[in-house]
């Protein structure tokens, strides 16, 4: 069963990679400070975490930043802890096909919009959450560091084995505020 998974992984992968091929998008080199959108990548395993990602969004918020979360669980349903609202979105593990695309009609217009900053916070990977990073058309992808994800992003951090989502969104926005334009 292990290796059916794996073969589906890298069959989504190589799916993935020949649809960003085929898109366009300007990439631009943007601090926050100019930034007036972003759009936020989250992987949602539990209530903890879901907190964590709201004072993450507030803390954006209050640095005059128009935010759009999207956010992934493996769950079935939506987690009764998740509250929904208009700048935010979840995609569960029935929303996605065979090749661990989103199906949800907003991953379309998430994907279309040119936010100025998509941010990735998953700690590890999550294929949906690969689409929606890889398929915007945002100007500037900032995501964690893996070999594997160097067409997925322009700007990758390291993030420690132990990181959390707190400490790993902290080091993205310190490295965001020191870009020029």
């Amino acid at each position: 069963m292990k290796i059916i998974q794996q073969l589906r992984e890298k069959f989504a992968r190589s799916f993935l990679l020949k649809q960003m091929l085929e898109m366009q998008r300007q990439q631009k080199q943007i601090s926050l400070d100019s930034a007036r959108t972003l759009a936020l990548l989250y992987y949602l395993p539990d209530e903890a975490t879901y907190k964590h990602a709201e004072s993450i969004v507030v803390k954006l918020g209050e640095m005059n930043l128009k935010v759009r979360v999207v956010c992934y669980t493996d769950l079935k349903i939506q987690p009764h802890y998740f509250i929904p609202k208009i700048s935010q979105d979840i995609i569960n593990f029935k929303d996605v096909n065979w090749r661990f695309q989103p199906q949800k009609p907003f991953v379309k217009e998430f994907t279309d919009t040119e936010y100025d900053i998509l941010i990735d916070l998953s700690l590890s990977d999550h294929i949906p959450l690969l689409y929606c990073a890889a398929l915007s058309k945002a100007g500037l992808k900032v995501g964690r560091y893996q070999q594997d994800h160097q067409l997925y992003y322009d700007l990758m951090i390291h993030a420690a084995p132990d990181e959390t989502i707190d400490t790993f969104a902290n080091q993205v926005i310190h490295y965001l505020s020191k870009i020029n334009n």
